[in-house]
């Protein structure tokens, strides 16, 4: 069984941090909850004590992703996994608000937090915005693909999905079809961060309000193919690609493939190579755009 059961939260460095922080208090509808020493900001989406944060930088970009752990798995027990993996861990406490120990790890570039427990004060669902249920998942760009990968699967137990060969692998450690997206690029970087919406007319809200914020739609609405997630891409101020979904596929581990749905291409939709044809035009737009991912 997977060692995480989901993203808890993703920090951003930012060298606009007004223009961003109205962006997600405004435009995505997350709540503000607290301020932090070097002027980081933390929102709740609606029952954690945060699942963003942002963080003054003079480069912006992802700074750290983080992982809650599974029921069964401690924190000691994750830094012995982490350790064994040849990784040098650090076990930190109360760095972070709502989140009294951590153990941080850095793997291929990228850094990741293990947690098991984020205060809940639950400030609730934003009155305004796009007020997504929850972060849903994120892709990873890295020059160091297969080793990332087989980080995620040999020592946190992912199982992978679907594959574009050689390309992108989608991994998950709980029900959705992916929680992660891996691509094979020449940089180490954040590709896109995704909310999940409530259902296909959430889409149309929030196509709706992102107009309105004049934050132009990149791609979408659609259905994608691997996943077969409804989804939307834009932009937010700090040029992160931000993904808007609904209707992901729902992986059934204890039988290999995915529950039934009048879309899917075959019956049972198990996990399985897809050709890089099927990839569709979100390939184009942006997986080799690497200048604007």
């Amino acid at each position: 069984m997977p060692g995480v059961f989901r993203i808890g939260y993703i920090e951003f460095g930012s060298a606009q941090m007004e223009t961003e922080l109205a962006y997600y208090k405004d435009v995505i509808g997350a709540t503000a909850v607290a301020t932090g020493p070097g002027g980081v900001h933390y929102l709740s989406l609606g029952l954690d004590h945060h699942n963003i944060a942002l963080r003054p930088a003079g480069q912006p970009g992802l700074q750290v992703t983080g992982y809650q752990l599974a029921k069964d798995v401690s924190l000691s027990a994750m830094f012995g996994l982490l350790t064994q993996a040849g990784l040098k861990p650090e076990q930190k406490t109360d760095s972070r608000p709502g989140v009294p120990a951590l153990v941080a790890a850095e793997v291929c570039g990228f850094n990741f937090e293990f947690f098991a427990e984020n205060a809940m004060p639950a400030p609730g669902f934003g009155k305004a915005g796009i007020v997504p249920n929850r972060v849903g998942h994120v892709a990873y760009l890295s020059p160091e693909a297969p080793k990332l990968i087989g980080f995620f699967t040999d020592v946190l137990g992912f199982y992978k999905t679907d594959w574009f060969e050689d390309v992108a692998t989608f991994l998950t450690c709980n029900h959705d079809h992916h929680v992660l997206n891996i691509i094979n690029a020449p940089v180490t970087k954040l590709h896109h961060i995704a909310f999940e919406m409530r259902g296909g007319s959430h889409q149309y809200v929030a196509s709706d309000q992102l107009a309105k914020a004049n934050l132009p739609i990149v791609w979408g609405p659609s259905r994608h193919t691997a996943g077969h997630n409804y989804a939307s891409y834009h932009y937010d101020p700090d040029n992160t690609l931000v993904e808007l979904y609904a209707d992901m596929d729902v992986f059934l581990p204890d039988l290999g493939f995915f529950e039934p749905r009048p879309w899917h291409e075959f019956l049972p939709q198990r996990p399985r190579v897809w050709p890089l044809s099927e990839l569709n035009a979100w390939h184009t737009n942006f997986e080799f755009n690497f200048a604007a991912a």
